[in-house]
Order: structure tokens, then C-alpha cells, then sequence
């Protein structure tokens, strides 16, 4: 997979249908989705803003949590690339 920074998550998530919520004063960004989700798990992802790359542990991370909302792989991969 290929490496990826907070702009290219964040482009990602609005590709996939997320919407960002207000901002309160911090460096993280809260986006959600109408999508269903497990009762007791997070109904959102919080993205901190400004890095240019990740770790490719933090990479994993994103990817499960984006992946729990029924997105396959794939679907995420081409929407890190910008493609729909």
C-alpha cells in the first residue's frame, strides 16, 4: 500500500462518503458517516492534522478503522490514489 500523510487521509475520507465535523480548538480533525456501525465502537475517525507522513503502523491503524464501516481495501487504496 502506499504511504500516505494527513492530507491524502483526509481526501481519502471525503471520497468515501465521510463528512468532517466542526473543529474545537486542536490540531485533530472528527469526520463521520451514515454508514452503521458496531454498538460500544467509535462512530468516528479523528485524524491529526499536519503530518506529512504517517508511520506505517498509524497507516494500519487507519485503514482497519476505515475498513469497519464495510469499505474494502481496495476501495480505501483507490481512494488514497484520488480515484473514485
Amino acid at each position: 500500500m502506499k504511504s500516505f500523510g494527513s492530507r491524502e487521509l483526509i481526501n481519502c475520507l471525503k471520497i468515501l462518503g465521510f463528512s468532517q465535523k466542526p473543529q474545537v480548538g486542536s490540531r485533530h480533525l472528527k469526520f463521520s458517516t451514515d454508514r452503521a456501525h458496531k454498538i460500544g465502537e467509535r462512530s468516528f475517525i479523528i485524524v491529526l492534522q499536519n503530518k506529512k507522513l504517517f508511520d506505517p503502523v498509524t497507516q494500519g491503524k487507519y485503514v482497519k478503522q476505515i475498513m469497519k464501516w464495510g469499505f474494502t481495501e481496495e476501495e480505501i487504496v483507490h481512494a488514497l490514489l484520488g480515484k473514485i
